[in-house]
């Protein structure tokens, strides 16, 4: 079995490897970058390395404007490819929303090569250097606390709620791959499961933001007096409507299969 600090020494290849894609401008560097920040943040949170675990949250909050902006950008363009809005009214969206991306990239790279996150990754070296013997069992406690979220039912719930607990399966999963690598391997079935309900809770949190950002485009039309735009946009929001409700059940319907496992392994540990 490994031991706490080659998890460590995971953690901090990811973030660095992400760090230097992020800082280049790759495509997926942003993306990987918040990934690797947030399972910094599972790992040091389940360990006690709590000022650790705020320094990543707090660096994944700060790039969340960024990140979505690249998830709008595309899937414009998809709506676009599909006829939803007019050649005039998608180049009009592109090129506004251009303009928040090339700030966007800077705050990225400055971010990326800033001195929170070379002290975050200071830090995690001298955690590395460490080890602890209760790793195991403290990201156990933490994962059975990340389930107690898991086992709730999703029906009837807000958009609040689900926002939550799609959170928590992002924890609970990444507290479970954590066990992996150091030699606990019992939870692989309920990876691919939480995997898969992250993955339909995450498009429809992608949608239900990209119709936000649209709400306001077409406010904002309105108010500029562009007519047709406004039109178009309403049209389309109006279209995406049943698609974000369609995913959201799906989504709900996949957590299901996630509520009932997690007590029957519960009761199996006993």
């Amino acid at each position: 079995m490994r031991d706490a600090g080659d998890l460590w020494k995971v953690r901090v290849h990811a973030v660095d490897r992400a760090r230097k894609a992020a800082k280049r401008g790759d495509p997926e560097g942003l993306h990987d970058l918040r990934v690797a920040l947030r399972r910094v943040g599972a790992t040091a949170g389940a360990l006690g390395a709590r000022s650790v675990s705020r320094e990543a949250r707090a660096l994944v909050r700060s790039l969340s404007s960024e990140r979505q902006i690249q998830v709008d950008r595309e899937l414009l363009t998809r709506v676009g490819k599909l006829g939803y809005l007019s050649p005039d009214a998608a180049t009009a969206l592109a090129a506004r929303w251009e303009k928040l991306a090339e700030r966007g990239t800077r705050r990225i790279v400055r971010a990326a090569d800033g001195g929170a996150v070379r002290g975050l990754l200071k830090a995690l070296g001298k955690l590395a250097r460490r080890g602890r013997d209760d790793a195991v069992e403290r990201i156990e406690r933490a994962r059975r606390k990340a389930e107690e979220t898991l086992a709730e039912p999703l029906e009837g719930k807000d958009d609040d709620a689900l926002h939550r607990y799609r959170i928590a399966v992002k924890t609970a999963r990444y507290l479970a791959e954590d066990l992996a690598t150091l030699g606990v391997r019992r939870f692989a079935n309920q990876i691919e499961r939480e995997k898969a309900l992250q993955e339909a809770l995450g498009r429809w949190n992608d949608l239900r933001l990209f119709a936000r950002r649209l709400a306001e485009a077409r406010d904002e039309a309105e108010e500029r007096g562009s007519i047709t735009l406004a039109a178009e946009l309403e049209h389309l929001l109006t279209a995406l409507e049943p698609a974000i409700a369609g995913i959201r059940r799906s989504a709900i319907d996949i957590s299901r299969a996630v509520s009932k496992v997690v007590p029957l392994r519960r009761q199996a540990a006993r």
